[in-house]
């Protein structure tokens, strides 16, 4: 199983469908800031380079790919699931940490990570 979750600027939408066709997603914050709320989530994370973080542990197989707007700025976040049975329950704690969304490239729709399990 393998299959990426882009976490970006998305509106309060329950379908992609419903995305204005007109909606340009901005920023996400900065480089810096989301490292730190992310490793607040996963203490285990491996951040290698500027715009990687690895995270693998028991059930847990990811990596965080951070696609820059400019120097400082993260256009979006793409988390690519290796495998592992809580990957995406992980993914889904680093969403409502973020306060942020994400669009699951397995299904085209906005991952819905409420539905997971809330333990990691």
């Amino acid at each position: 199983m393998s299959w990426d979750i882009f976490i970006q600027d998305l509106p309060d939408v329950a379908s992609m469908r419903e995305v204005p066709a007109d909606h340009e997603p901005g920023p996400i914050g900065k480089l810096e800031d989301l490292v730190v709320k992310i490793l607040e989530v996963i203490p285990f994370g491996d951040r290698q380079d500027s715009d990687w973080i690895f995270a693998t542990a028991d059930d847990i197989d990811i990596s965080l790919q951070f696609h820059m707007e400019d120097a400082e700025q993260v256009r979006y976040i793409v988390a690519h699931i290796h495998g592992g049975a809580q990957s995406a329950v992980c993914v889904g704690a680093i969403l409502r940490h973020l306060g942020l969304r994400g669009l699951d490239t397995e299904t085209a729709e906005i991952f819905d990570s409420y539905s997971l399990d809330e333990g990691l």
